[in-house]
């Protein structure tokens, strides 16, 4: 399917079908794909800890809540606080980054969610953690495909961070992912492909519902993977989805149609706005150009009409986010948050105040009791 003509691929989109699984061996590839059973509800869990509202008490520069960076085991919670006052940052998610080096990766990362729960005791009004799902067990085919010892303890012990109330989500869950080497000397060498509508991330939608705990899926709108993405927005409508990169930079259109279907979907702009020569994020075409890539904002860093025309008719449905994703680039975190104000300064003062902190305090300050 990769090789088809996209505006196909898009028209199957808007209607949802699922095509790759109409062929044969339907039967047992249904079976496959159908969702664990989540461990039994038990008693009630604990509710989540009440988060202050952003944005009171903040004079001068907007306050920005970064939704989607990444916690390393070599950046510490004093280290941190001090780039968000910096950066004038009132709050962080903190999404693990696993990931050990190896022979063929540098990932800088290391970190846990035991760590993103210990800064989070320390700073419970700065930091947000969610249970990072970046790690080396979910490289691998096999725990896609079959329920494997590993998938059920992973499905069982995010269960229990979920309903001890410490954790508010889940993410980033890397599933259509290009390798790319950067000029920090990170390598990230997998080429990832696993199906957003697999029974693992299907068990995670229903834990999403179960927990009203938003999951932050990384998945490039290729045509297949955005196919599959759709699958499992309609097969489990309840799960708070935040799709993260501009839903995988879709075109504006895409977006719009796909915001009008399902409710609970939302986007995250993580590095979406960062722009020009030798620029290394996904809001240029890196590390690699595919013809289902869409921008936000061009060279200069303006919002292309199409984008700020979605961004102001759905405002409610976005986050800001820097995505730094490896420990040596915290150095220039600070440097990050310029261009953010920018960007959000060429839309309505509610739009922004919406992207800004306003729609993270709406989802992250409801639990459930």
């Amino acid at each position: 399917m990769s090789g088809s003509d996209p505006r196909i691929s898009r028209r199957a989109l808007l209607r949802g079908v699922s095509g790759t699984l109409a062929a044969g061996g339907l039967g047992a590839c249904a079976r496959r794909l159908e969702p664990l059973p989540l461990p039994s509800a038990g008693e009630p869990g604990r509710p989540r800890r009440d988060l202050p509202p952003v944005g009171r008490g903040w004079s001068g520069r907007l306050p920005v809540v970064d939704f989607h960076t990444h916690l390393q085991r070599r950046v510490s919670a004093e280290e941190l606080v001090r780039l968000m006052d910096a950066a004038g940052v009132p709050r962080m998610i903190l999404m693990p980054l696993y990931y050990r080096d190896s022979p063929r990766a540098v990932n800088d990362g290391e970190g846990s969610d035991e760590q993103a729960a210990e800064y989070a005791r320390r700073y419970p009004e700065r930091f947000v953690p969610f249970v990072g799902m970046q790690r080396p067990d979910l490289v691998s085919e096999a725990i896609w495909w079959t329920p494997t010892t590993e998938a059920r303890w992973l499905v069982r012990e995010t269960d229990a961070k979920l309903r001890s109330g410490e954790f508010f989500g889940m993410g980033e869950f890397m599933l259509r992912f290009y390798p790319y080497t950067n000029r920090f000397g990170i390598v990230a060498p997998s080429d990832m492909d696993y199906p957003a509508d697999s029974y693992l991330m299907r068990t995670f939608a229903d834990l999403s519902a179960r927990h009203h705990a938003p999951m932050v899926i990384h998945c490039e709108a290729e045509p297949r993977a955005a196919d599959a993405m759709v699958r499992l927005l309609e097969k489990h409508p309840e799960a708070i989805v935040v799709w993260a990169h501009n839903c995988g930079r879709s075109s504006a259109w895409a977006i719009q149609a796909l915001f009008t279907r399902f409710p609970n979907l939302y986007a995250d702009l993580g590095g979406m706005v960062y722009s020009g020569p030798r620029v290394e994020a996904y809001g240029v075409y890196w590390p690699r150009r595919t013809p289902w890539m869409h921008l936000v904002v061009n060279d200069r860093g303006a919002l292309l009409p199409e984008m700020k025309a979605l961004l102001e008719a759905h405002s409610d449905r976005f986050f800001a986010g820097t995505d730094v994703a490896h420990a040596r680039v915290y150095e220039f975190y600070v440097t990050y948050l310029p261009r953010w104000r920018y960007v959000l300064s060429q839309l309505s003062a509610q739009a922004a105040r919406n992207i800004a902190f306003a729609n993270a305090n709406r989802l992250l300050g409801s639990a459930p009791g």
